[in-house]
């Protein structure tokens, strides 16, 4: 099948990882780019029923989002009746988001069977590791190497997350970098809820609180910090996830400084902003980060991000916030970049702001996108 794509408007279809907030912040890209390449593109978003909160995909205009259940792909698989059918009969590209759902590989499949290519896009998933590793060797050994490796192509968020890939066997030619976007938006300041007790100064961190995310070594960062004289507290934000508060909580008794350290419930208004706005910095220290949306919004809010040098923030900012970056798994560089934002002393934060509304705006990378939709459709005429 041939595809002359140039001359009409793309059609699109959007497999997602998961449309909710507990997806964090591969739900708000995946949400973002889907709304923007609806502006020139006729785009079908597929997700799993389970997946899908209604109020969030409203709430980025997505209207009509196609709910399936795993089973269906792997019966369209065997059935030429099957619903899925028609849609990948009409599309001339479909987009792959993740990597650890096994009906992907089915998706993959039916596209090779029909000539239409597919672009993979892993957000990070394609490292083994945290959690569940010998399934995952077992899933990709099956499977998942064979997705990866017949995508027309693999976007990677930065040159770091490029890493992920190296057991994959990609050629460079695969692999297109192409970071998500951030929107900069002039806020208003509220006030905080009554409930939300906020000392005068303090640092925040804000995501899923589970052990990917490094926060057992910030509290450790943490208590080195308060020994060393800072004043200010630590707010750990997001939903918690395997009971792992527990986890924190102990380590913040081990090092004394359970009264400065605070568990927050998630918030997913304009609380959130503001609370990131007041703050001395917010503090991201996630594992092999390929991304991490936090820091882009924190700058483009006006507030100073601290992270880990190893991290695909950290290869867009440091240019503008070397201070702000501290090096890998060092206490010690942590705790000397916590009191160097107590002292205000990080700076750049404005020229920070500017590149990122200018670099990570959704029409720029929407177009990016598109264009290498229209790249892997050419290579099918």
């Amino acid at each position: 099948m041939g595809y002359n794509i140039e001359m009409k408007k793309l059609r699109v279809v959007v497999v997602s990882s998961g449309l909710a907030p507990q997806f964090g912040g591969a739900a708000v890209s995946e949400a973002s780019l889907c709304a923007f390449l609806s502006q020139h593109a006729d785009v079908t978003v597929l997700c799993r029923g389970d997946a899908v909160d209604g109020e969030f995909v409203q709430g980025f205009g997505l209207n009509g989002v196609v709910r399936y259940q795993p089973a269906e792909i792997y019966e369209a698989w065997r059935n030429k009746a099957e619903w899925v059918h028609k849609i990948l009969d009409a599309a001339d590209v479909l987009h792959l988001n993740g990597h650890w759902r096994w009906e992907n590989y089915f998706f993959a499949r039916l596209c090779k069977r029909k000539g239409v290519p597919y672009v993979l896009h892993p957000r990070g998933m394609l490292l083994v590791g945290h959690r569940k590793t010998l399934l995952k060797y077992l899933f990709n050994l099956l499977i998942g190497k064979w997705i990866v490796r017949h995508a027309s192509k693999v976007i990677a968020l930065s040159q770091f997350e490029t890493r992920h890939f190296d057991t994959y066997g990609l050629p460079a030619r695969a692999v297109q970098i192409i970071p998500n976007g951030i929107p900069v938006n002039e806020s208003k300041q509220i006030p905080i809820p009554a409930h939300i007790h906020l000392p005068e100064k303090y640092f925040l961190y804000y995501g899923r609180v589970e052990k990917r995310k490094n926060l057992v070594f910030l509290v450790q960062a943490f208590g080195e910090y308060v020994r060393a004289g800072g004043s200010a507290h630590l707010f750990i934000m997001g939903p918690v996830e395997r009971g792992y508060d527990r986890t924190i909580r102990a380590a913040a008794d081990a090092e004394d400084v359970t009264f400065r350290v605070h568990l927050l419930a998630p918030q997913y208004d304009d609380t959130r902003w503001e609370l990131v706005r007041r703050s001395l910095a917010v503090v991201y220290p996630a594992l092999e980060e390929p991304f991490g949306r936090v820091p882009f919004e924190a700058v483009a809010v006006g507030t100073v991000p601290i992270i880990p040098d190893r991290s695909g923030s950290a290869e867009y900012l440091k240019w503008h916030l070397p201070s702000a970056v501290y090096k890998h798994q060092d206490r010690h560089s942590l705790s000397a970049a916590l009191l160097r934002a107590e002292k205000g002393s990080i700076g750049g934060t404005p020229e920070a702001r500017e590149w990122v509304k200018n670099a990570l705006d959704w029409k720029r990378i929407s177009n990016a996108v598109l264009d290498l939709y229209r790249e892997v459709g050419a290579g099918t005429a």
